[in-house]
């Protein structure tokens, strides 16, 4: 008994290493030199094998309790939210741009004005590990125009992510970088051939030199229930980064983006002298009916070179038609911006991302990040018996950052010439402004 005592006494005085391997070793010396019967022996063994399951179990609650835990924190402005082990995750993010225009009009009237340009709120995160989602509204539109993205990801395969919803098809670097991290107020002439979001399922693929996108469409979530089939399309991208650095990158990226028409048989491609309040298209084909499908072929470029960043794309758009002959649609820019306070536009997984600034405005006298920006698109609308007119521009902006959250933005934009089109041989000038808030 007092051996039984002493045991006992040593087993909870010691340590839980000590509990589980000293203390075992000395009740087996005692036993096997009869200090210790068999019985004593036994009682002893399911006693600390007792213990030890206690000890497991009061860790397995003290750990669940831990990964129940919520932690909530301010990032860049937004609220995230995160369990401690981190299988759930929410974040609560948006965007506000302000937008103010004046025309320097030519024989046709624009309209100066300013508006609410977008003012999107969102929330995405993860769930049970693997299991992705984003939610994102956009108030300045009503009812299903104003969902933009509603879509599930899985994220539990190796380097393969699987995506179902609504979202943007995989086409065009300048549609796939977000309208906050964009360099002009408004994307190049040539985004009248985007692709634009639709109802699908893709499977994509995301390294730091390369990524690769495929997916099959349906229709826009704002799709009309008429009772006539609305087609389906199919896309995808790839991209090379053979550099890839901090401040230093060379990509290229192909893209090919395909729509059958189904009932609808009819398109329209237009486009404003990249600005958005007026609502004059410069060039315009006007409803192209008898339109059977839409193919559209992309070639991207980008470099960045420290506070120096260029990219370039060039389109093309065939529209077959029923009865008619096919019609052949392209356009391109060239654009280059530059960083007077030393910052370097950010890239990730084959887009380009935010601006954080070396020396936040107000913070002990930094001055934020200033960029300075030149564009030259070109867009051709006209072929066959289409007369949309063709359309040369050329731009030049500054951006402010003062911090990571805020942009103040100033274009200038200058039609050089418009040839045919309602707006043959126009050439108006513009200037606008931006306030962003981007969390």
């Amino acid at each position: 008994m007092k051996f039984r005592i002493f045991l006992l006494l040593l087993f909870f005085l010691s340590p839980p290493a000590q509990a589980g391997s000293e203390l075992l070793t000395l009740i087996k010396m005692l036993h096997a030199n009869g200090t210790v019967s068999d019985e004593q022996y036994q009682r002893l063994l399911d006693e600390i094998k007792s213990g030890a399951a206690q000890q497991e179990q009061l860790a397995q609650k003290v750990a669940e309790k831990e990964a129940d835990t919520i932690k909530l924190k301010l990032n860049k402005g937004g609220l995230q939210a995160k369990t401690s082990d981190g299988q759930f995750s929410a974040k609560i993010g948006g965007r506000v741009q302000a937008d103010a225009a004046w025309y320097n009009e030519d024989s046709s009237e624009m309209g100066n004005g300013s508006k609410i340009r977008r003012a999107r709120l969102y929330i995405s995160g993860n769930m049970f590990y693997d299991w992705g989602y984003k939610l994102q509204y956009d108030f300045t539109s009503t009812g299903k125009a104003g969902i933009k993205d509603a879509y599930l990801s899985y994220n539990g395969l190796e380097h393969i992510s699987l995506t179902g919803g609504h979202f943007k098809d995989p086409f065009l670097l300048q549609e796939q970088t977000s309208s906050k991290h964009t360099t002009f107020m408004e994307r190049a002439m040539p985004s009248a051939f985007a692709a634009d979001r639709h109802l699908g399922f893709m499977v994509s693929s995301a390294h730091k030199h390369w990524t690769a996108a495929v997916g099959l469409f349906g229709n826009k979530i704002t799709a009309k229930n008429d009772g006539k089939d609305h087609g389906w399309g199919a896309g995808g991208r790839l991209t090379l980064a053979p550099i890839n650095e901090k401040t230093k990158l060379i990509h290229v990226g192909i893209a090919a983006n395909y729509r059958n028409k189904g009932d609808s048989e009819s398109v329209r491609f237009k486009q404003q002298a990249e600005t958005n309040i007026s609502g004059v298209n410069t060039v315009d084909t006007g409803t192209i009916t008898g339109v059977n499908q839409l193919l559209k072929l992309g070639a991207e470029l980008a470099a960045v070179h420290g506070p120096f960043s260029f990219q370039s794309e060039y389109l093309w758009t065939q529209v077959e038609r029923e009865s008619l002959e096919d019609l052949e649609f392209d356009g391109w820019y060239v654009q280059a911006g530059y960083f007077i306070t030393g910052e370097s536009r950010k890239y990730k997984k084959g887009k380009f991302s935010g601006i954080k600034p070396k020396n936040a405005f107000g913070n002990n006298g930094g001055y934020g990040a200033w960029q300075i920006a030149a564009r030259y698109s070109t867009l051709d609308l006209t072929d066959k018996d289409i007369n949309g007119g063709e359309a040369q521009a050329f731009a030049v902006g500054i951006n402010w950052f003062p911090v990571s959250t805020l942009r103040f933005s100033g274009n200038y934009v200058k039609v050089l010439d418009v040839d045919g089109g309602a707006h043959d041989g126009e050439e108006p000038g513009l200037i606008q402004i931006r306030g962003q808030w981007a969390f």
